[in-house]
């Protein structure tokens, strides 16, 4: 009887004291249980999209590390990695963050791009990453001086409409 009450505590999402998943990005996107009263509901499909400025040259980008802590977060919540799709918004200068190391070395001279690694696997995670077209072609950045896998669009308020119209729901800040 006492596995029984442990094993229903532990199933119920408001009471779990631990995560129920490892973490989807070990290295980042760290995350803390939260004893929280907003259940999620079972069968939930989460799709989300930040909108993210640049970070300190020499920085992991904050708004890509929160990404991945939706992700975490989650899944660790008793969420399917499937069910948990996220999309991150990158205009301004942030978009240097999304090139090539040649690209980004040539832009920020003495300075590697702390946030390649992360984004890389991200993106092998199925996050995508979208670039406001408005925003490279003022900086000079084409298609090419992407990293492989980040998606160019028209410009960041064409991608979050789209988005929105694919039911992702933009985070509020």
């Amino acid at each position: 009887m006492r596995a029984f009450l442990i094993a229903a505590l532990l199933a119920t999402p408001a009471l779990a004291a631990e995560p129920q998943g490892g973490p989807v990005f070990a290295g980042f996107g760290k995350h803390t249980p939260v004893e929280h009263d907003v259940a999620i509901p079972k069968g939930m499909v989460l799709r989300h999209v930040y909108d993210v400025q640049p970070a300190t040259p020499g920085k992991r980008n904050p708004g890509f590390e929160t990404a991945a802590r939706f992700i975490n977060s989650h899944v660790a919540n008793g969420m399917a990695e499937r069910d948990v799709a996220v999309a991150v918004v990158v205009h301004g200068s942030a978009i240097a963050e999304l090139t090539k190391p040649e690209v980004y070395a040539a832009r920020n001279p003495g300075t590697t791009n702390a946030s390649e690694a992360m984004v890389k696997e991200m993106l092998a995670k199925g996050v995508r990453f979208v670039v406001c077209g408005q925003a490279a072609n003022a900086m000079g950045i084409k298609k090419a001086d992407l990293l492989p896998g980040v998606e160019l669009a028209i410009s960041a308020s064409s991608a979050h409409a789209i988005l929105q119209a694919q039911g992702y729901t933009l985070n509020p800040f």
